[in-house]
């Protein structure tokens, strides 16, 4: 009877940790929200990203923040619809940009770059 138990608390234990598993990997890793620093060869950037209103009413929005380094360059920030389309690019000043965007639903990604010619990071 000890050793069933044993085997049923074992079975539930590795039931929960493959159902946690599956939760964890089921969000991708640059989906609307994914806040975070972001080093550049210049420096570092906090890229953050949101959507205020409903799955289909409200608008979303994008921020780039410098947080250190040198880049004298603007800081710019748009919003990444779920087919590809890029809403327009919003430049800010050395220190931060925001941009936002009314779809027909929410932004996929938010898209942040930390000066005119880095590399568009998505969050």
């Amino acid at each position: 009877m000890l050793k069933t138990r044993q085997r049923i608390g074992s079975v539930v234990a590795i039931a929960a940790m493959a159902a946690g598993a599956v939760l964890f990997t089921a969000t991708p890793a640059s989906a609307l929200g994914n806040n975070r620093t972001v080093e550049r060869s210049c420096g570092k950037n906090y890229v953050s990203s949101g959507h205020n209103g409903s799955t289909t009413t409200g608008h979303s929005w994008a921020q780039t923040k410098r947080q250190s380094g040198t880049c004298a360059g603007r800081l710019s920030a748009a919003l990444e619809r779920n087919d590809g389309y890029w809403s327009q690019r919003t430049y800010g000043d050395r220190n931060e940009a925001y941009a936002t965007a009314r779809f027909n639903s929410r932004a996929m990604h938010g898209l942040h770059w930390g000066c005119d010619d880095c590399n568009v990071t998505r969050s």
